[in-house]
């Protein structure tokens, strides 16, 4: 009875114990629940503002789903053995992962929208889960969960300098077959880069930007689907180039069926079945990559991998893990506070510079006011915009656009998107030079103004562009036509603080000098400066 009783003393004494040790073990995956809530965190801003990327808010789900199955079709299995220490240079790429998040943090707080700190972080926070996997669990962990934490990747939006050439390019693809398929069907239509134009008007404008929307996502349904059937590598890769295939047929279709509509019914058509169009071609589109992998499935079977005694599963080098885990809280700790305190200190220093709006010459009798469509209000998100377009005097013609984001993260995010080297050469126009900076200014305010020179169809635009940020000075901006002078950010604070764009088409000049000294004076008439 006294050895029954001290029995089960014991074993309650030790139940508390192993309720510690398993709230230890969750512990330990803070940081790294922490880098992963900075990535989606980073992302989600493109995830729900760029309908080309709308299909990323679905991966991580997805990751999650493929980590499970991985583990079921594992569990018990024969993997290599793991080794008893890391190779130096392994080791030494992971201290430049935790180093690297440093700077990545500080330029990403100021640029979030710059693709390149998506990619750093996602490098950082991919890279230690799957060192910290191969601390645990060897090789075999990551021949596990490697495939399925990379595929996060597919969510990582393309940098610009790799996507605008492929997509604009398949785009212009795409329109010029979609010609071919009208010319079958005996309506007449003619090609202007990504735009088509048809009797009834401009068909694709509203497209122009996006490219072919359904790429990205057909490349993340092909490896999901390569992955779900646990595909070897020849499969997965036929797979991949048949998404390709899969997603420019579809888009054809898609283009087609609009651009016959506007033809036959009006371009106000095209708003109709805009939004079905696209939903059922990336419907269709995932249904025909999931037959075409459920048939390769069927032809030759995957083998199951040789199963082995539970006792072989044993976790490895606990003891390096947990110093990773600690000198990771540690580095992150330093890191977050580090740039709070950074950005809370020049922000304080940051004056809000003077309130101002544009006002369009409606008395002109050459004036047409534009209304922006729902599709633009979707996509810029703007909070106030105009756009209209007259002549002078001179004969000279003038397109303007404005718009306003009040403070928040999605202002800066979004008032740097779009310019006019990506979006006009969409619509059909050529840069043959630009950009060049110059600061203007309208009474107390400086103007950072950006021009460019267009040829399109009708003759050579000069095009200016001014994206103005509160309290940002004008030296500031010195060299913003470079990429790299992103970094700026982080000595004028963080984009969150409101933000205009003026976007002025300017037609009629026969040289640049003369269009910007013309320029000068039309601000001037424009700006209206309002009082605290």
């Amino acid at each position: 009875m006294e050895t029954t009783i001290l029995l089960n003393s014991e074993r309650a004494s030790a139940a508390p114990t192993q309720t510690d040790h398993s709230a230890l073990r969750w512990l330990l995956l803070l940081p790294f629940a922490w880098l992963w809530f900075r990535l989606i965190d980073n992302l989600r801003l493109e995830w729900i503002t760029d309908p080309q990327y709308s299909y990323c808010l679905v991966v991580p789900i997805l990751v999650v789903g493929l980590l499970f199955r991985r583990w079921h079709r594992y569990a018990g299995a024969s993997l290599p053995s793991p080794q008893a220490t890391s190779p130096r240079l392994l080791t030494g790429l992971i201290v430049a992962l935790i180093l690297l998040y440093f700077p990545t943090r500080l330029v990403g707080e100021a640029t979030p929208e710059w693709r390149p700190i998506g990619w750093l972080l996602a490098c950082e926070t991919i890279g230690l889960t799957l060192y910290a996997i191969y601390l645990r669990q060897g090789w075999g962990g990551l021949i596990r969960f490697g495939f399925p934490i990379c595929f996060f990747f597919t969510a990582v939006p393309w940098p610009t300098l790799i996507e605008q050439p492929i997509i604009q390019g398949l785009s212009r693809m795409n329109a010029g077959m979609v010609v071919d398929v009208l010319g079958l069907l005996s309506v007449p239509a003619i090609q202007h880069g990504n735009v088509i134009e048809v009797s009834t008007g401009m068909v694709g404008i509203n497209d122009a930007c996006s490219g072919i929307r359904s790429l990205q996502s057909s490349l993340m349904i092909s490896l999901f689907v390569g992955e779900f059937y646990f595909f070897g590598w020849r499969r997965r890769v036929l797979l991949v180039l048949s998404s390709f295939l899969v997603a420019m047929l579809f888009n054809v279709c898609r283009m087609s069926l609009l651009t016959y509509l506007a033809a036959k019914h009006g371009t106000s058509a095209i708003a109709e079945y805009h939004d079905e169009a696209g939903m059922t071609i990336l419907l269709a589109c995932t249904a025909t990559l999931w037959i075409l992998g459920y048939l390769a499935s069927r032809v030759e079977k995957t083998p199951e991998p040789a199963a082995v005694p539970p006792a072989e599963h044993r976790t490895i080098r606990g003891r390096a893990f947990q110093r990773l885990v600690v000198a990771l809280t540690v580095w992150l700790v330093l890191v977050e506070t580090g740039v709070a305190l950074w950005y809370s200190l020049r922000e304080s220093k940051i004056k809000p510079g003077p309130n101002w709006t544009i006002v369009l010459p409606e008395s002109n009798s050459s004036f047409h006011a534009t209304p922006f469509t729902e599709e633009e209000h979707q996509l810029l998100r703007f909070d106030d915009g105009k756009e209209g377009q007259w002549r002078e005097p001179d004969g000279s013609y003038w397109q303007a656009f404005y718009f306003n984001w009040l403070p928040g993260r999605v202002a800066g995010y979004l008032a740097k998107r779009h310019t006019p080297d990506i979006c006009l050469p969409a619509a059909g126009m050529k840069m043959i030079a630009g950009p060049a900076l110059t600061v203007l200014k309208v009474g107390a305010l400086e103007l950072p103004v950006r021009s460019y020179v267009f040829s399109g169809p009708d003759g050579t635009y000069q095009v200016f562009q001014c994206h103005w940020e509160p309290g940002a000075e004008g030296a500031s901006y010195a060299h913003e036509s470079s990429r790299f002078n992103l970094v700026r950010g982080v000595w004028a604070g963080r984009g969150n603080k409101g933000q205009k764009v003026i976007e002025l088409i300017v037609g009629g000049y026969s040289d640049s000098k003369t269009a910007q000294e013309a320029l000068g004076v039309e601000l001037q008439k424009l700006i209206r400066i309002q009082k605290s």
